[in-house]
Parts: structure tokens; C-alpha cells; sequence
């Protein structure tokens, strides 16, 4: 017997003590052809937010941890049969996109995500050192779990645990729970963008830039640790240009035996690792010559320690 009600949504977001877009985003959710049943805000700083936006649940996280725990903890709180995790940062572009996931969301699948838009124009905004950060972001990205919008039944999430909170704590947790809820089913990446506003903070600084290279490059450590050459299912794996420095990493092992051979080629190749920052229209772009094979190495020596340790540390990106 087919029923007549509305499916119950549960929308968590995460929000670490700042309003920022919230408001924004619950009236656009508030606007959905296919409404919320409810929207949960985990909130995980000391000082957590004064006010939320009315009817929105506001759900205080004691503990710290990561991104991922704050999602694990809105899903226990959450009383819908499904589940939208989402930023506050972001926003569907249409109205029906709640409507258009859910549609999707067959027996045979175990969730469904947006494909992830970064407006140039709003990547035009940055300074120089948060344009290079997000250059690659900009347009369209099939990425696959994201935690931009992704929906999935609130029992499929409950059997693979939610994120795993205990190997990745600031990055690798999205690719990780694609991959296992990919074990029950297939993730299908649908058309329906979701906007990522993305709002870099005016002071990005270099030093920012190389410390994130280091952790994505060791959470990726981490997940070949974990799933070998499985991580190559990933939806995020096809985008090769993200990817162009891991396979520059054997050139590494060569590098005792022809020194000079090998430099001047992981100088130029390097060079190609962040290709779409050469887009930036800036005089300082001239200093990525540099900065280009300092962020290889940077890389090199953060999958290392990730595909060693097993982990991805915390980091202070909130």
C-alpha cells in the first residue's frame, strides 16, 4: 500500500557558533516544493549560538571532534525517515531540489547527492591566497557525498555508522562514507546543483593554503590505507586534475638515482598540479612557480603520514 504522507526529512547542519548564512538557508529549505520535516543545527563551540532561526532545532555538541560528529549527532537527534545533511554555507538552486533528491532516492540506491557548484563570481571575491585554496572548486563538481546535499534513508546511515569519526576528523570522511554506503547501494550524483557560497574568510594566508594541502593529502594517506585501490570507486577519483600530484609521487623513488632528471621533471610537473590557478588575474601569481612544488612536497610528506598512521588528524579549520 503505497501512503499518502509526506516523507519526513531531518536537515542537519553543523554551524560551530556562527550565524552566517544560516538564515539564509533555512527560509530557501522553508521554500522547497518537498518541506523539512525538521531542521537540526549542531552547534560544537564553547559559545554556541545565542538565537536560531524559529522552528530550528538547536542541538549543542559538547564535544569538539570533527564535522563528522556533528553530523553522527544531528542523526540521533533526527526523527525523520530520512536524512539531508548539509552546510550552512550552501543553498539548492532551485525550489524542487529536496523534491528532485527525493524522487531519486529508488530502493536500489542508498543515497543520492548534488553536484556541488562553486559560482565564479563568488570566487572572484577572495584575496589571492583564497583564490588559489578554491580555484579548482570553481564550477561544477559530480563529488559525490559531500555534506553539500546529500539525502539518504535515516536506517542506511545507522548501519554503516554514519562518518568515522575516529580515522578522519577534518577531511576523507565524505569519500570514506560514499564508499561504504556504496557496499548497500549505488550513491547516484544527480544534475540538481547545490550553490557553495563558500564564504573564505578576507585573511586566508599562505600559511592557511599549505596546512590544508597537508591535511587533504594526509586524509588521502588515510583512505588508501583503508580502502587501496578500491578508492579509485570514488566519484571524487575521476577528477584527475585534483589528483595530478599523487601520480607524480613515484617520480619520488627515482629521485636518488637521477637527481637532476628528476627535479627539473617535478618542477615543470608540479607546475600542472594546480593548473586552474594560473586563471587568477594577478601579478602575484608568478610566486605559484615556487609554491607549486612546495605544496607537492608538502603533499608528499602529508599522504605519507596519513597511509602510515592509518589517520587524519584534527585540525583547527572551523
Amino acid at each position: 500500500m503505497i501512503s499518502n504522507q509526506p516523507p519526513k526529512i531531518s536537515v542537519i547542519i553543523p554551524v560551530y557558533g556562527k550565524s552566517g548564512d544560516l538564515q539564509r538557508l533555512v527560509d530557501k529549505l522553508n521554500r522547497q516544493t518537498l518541506k523539512p520535516h525538521e531542521i537540526i543545527v549542531v552547534d560544537s563551540n564553547p559559545q554556541p549560538l545565542a538565537t536560531v532561526p524559529p522552528g530550528v532545532r538547536h542541538v549543542v555538541n559538547p564535544e569538539d571532534i570533527a564535522y563528522g560528529w556533528d553530523y553522527n549527532l544531528g542523526a540521533q537527534h533526527a526523527t525523520g525517515d530520512l536524512i539531508l545533511n548539509t552546510s550552512q554555507d550552501c543553498l539548492p538552486e532551485n525550489e524542487r531540489a529536496l523534491e528532485e533528491l527525493f524522487q531519486a532516492l529508488t530502493p536500489d540506491r542508498a543515497a543520492v547527492a548534488a553536484t556541488v557548484t562553486l559560482p565564479k563570481e563568488i570566487w572572484e571575491q577572495y584575496n589571492f591566497w583564497g583564490k588559489v585554496m578554491m580555484a579548482r572548486w570553481v564550477g561544477e563538481l559530480k563529488q559525490g557525498i559531500s555534506e553539500k546535499f546529500d539525502l539518504m534513508r535515516a536506517e542506511t546511515f545507522k548501519k554503516v555508522r554514519g562518518y568515522d569519526i575516529e580515522t578522519f576528523r577534518f577531511c576523507g570522511q565524505d569519500q570514506d562514507l560514499y564508499l561504504r554506503l556504496s557496499q548497500l547501494g549505488e550513491v547516484a550524483i544527480l544534475p540538481t546543483r547545490v550553490l557553495h557560497l563558500h564564504n573564505q574568510p578576507r585573511g586566508t594566508s599562505c600559511l592557511a593554503l599549505i596546512k590544508k594541502q597537508f591535511l587533504l593529502a594526509e586524509s588521502f594517506g588515510a583512505l588508501l590505507r583503508k580502502w587501496g585501490w578500491q578508492l579509485k570507486r570514488a566519484a571524487y577519483a575521476g577528477n584527475w586534475t585534483h589528483h595530478l600530484a599523487k601520480y607524480l609521487y613515484p617520480l619520488l623513488l627515482a629521485l636518488p638515482f637521477a637527481p637532476k632528471t628528476v627535479s627539473i621533471a617535478l618542477l615543470v610537473l608540479t607546475n600542472l598540479t594546480h593548473i586552474e590557478a594560473w586563471r587568477i588575474r594577478s601579478p602575484k601569481i608568478l610566486v605559484m612557480l615556487v609554491l607549486n612544488p612546495t605544496l607537492f612536497a608538502v603533499g608528499a610528506i602529508g599522504t605519507a603520514r596519513g597511509f602510515i598512521t592509518g589517520r587524519q588528524r584534527y585540525s583547527v579549520f572551523k
